[in-house]
């Protein structure tokens, strides 16, 4: 495969295809190759986002290698809306657009084009959005929680039947904990929960925010690796090691929690402040 791919793209993924001047966008149907929309040929071929071609409403959808779709210009793949809401299957965005190759008719919903063509593929319309998305196994869960001191977000990783599997702290109830907000590594459990016994009547959503940076592993390897690790007791530390890092190196691959550097941005600047105010001429000098 190209090197100008950043990832091995895999069918129903979008590609985003740039030329000097303009971006085209296709949906990969494996094989090399892509469906997208091209201009008529009375149009100069200079990629699919010929504004004035699509507003005559005469763009033809084609499948053609991804090398001649591409037109000497980059691509990479490009999945822009993965971390806010669920693809359709697979077979069912290919047979899609295979259905509309040749067609030189846009429905009114395509917006004439090629972006929105490749996402209404991809995602439907109106696309499910996780946060009005039930769970489906793989999913990762984030968990608001309140308590007299502040607002944070617990993390767990849904593996079907109600169930999820999350990092539980020593007391996931009052996290972070003065001990933890210093950064000393305290103990915790990976558990096997009802989602419901979890939340503790907290709201919850879908949240698979790393999707766009990071392809998701298979939902099979997810699960079946989550439930391993029932029981384990692991060392658990809010900036390195919390439940959010535990969850997305699961789901993505990638340890990476978006709540701790928050807290340690604010660490630095509340440090950066009294450090400041301490250097600062008193009043009465």
């Amino acid at each position: 495969m190209n090197s100008r791919f950043s990832e091995k793209p895999r069918p129903g993924d979008i590609i985003e295809i740039s030329n000097s001047d303009c971006k085209d966008w296709a949906i990969y149907v494996g094989d090399g190759h892509v469906i997208h929309l091209t201009p008529p040929r009375l149009f100069s071929r200079i990629g699919s986002s010929n504004i004035f071609a699509f507003q005559t409403g005469k763009a033809r959808v084609t499948e053609e290698p991804l090398e001649s779709a591409a037109w000497f210009g980059m691509y990479r793949v490009n999945n822009h809306l993965d971390n806010k809401c669920r693809p359709r299957p697979v077979d069912d965005i290919i047979s899609s657009a295979r259905e509309m190759i040749h067609s030189l008719k846009t429905p009114l919903f395509l917006l004439n084009t090629s972006k929105s063509f490749v996402t209404y593929l991809r995602y439907g319309w109106p696309c499910r959005e996780f946060s009005r998305e039930d769970p489906m196994p793989g999913d990762l869960i984030e968990i608001h929680r309140t308590n007299w001191m502040r607002s944070y977000e617990h993390w767990a990783i849904y593996v079907g039947d109600s169930y999820v599997v999350h990092l539980g702290s020593p007391d996931q109830y009052s996290w972070p904990h003065s001990s933890n907000n210093s950064g000393h590594e305290v103990k915790a459990v990976v558990k096997y929960e009802p989602l419901k016994d979890v939340a503790n009547n907290d709201s919850y959503k879908v949240n698979n925010y790393l999707d766009r940076r990071f392809r998701p592993c298979p939902v099979d390897d997810i699960v079946k690796l989550a439930m391993q690790k029932i029981g384990e007791i692991r060392s658990y530390n809010v900036f390195k090691s919390n439940c959010e890092h535990f969850v997305t190196e699961l789901r993505n691959g990638h340890s990476h929690s978006e709540q701790a550097e928050n807290i340690d941005t604010l660490s630095m600047i509340t440090l950066s402040l009294a450090l400041s105010m301490s250097r600062a001429p008193s009043a009465s000098a």
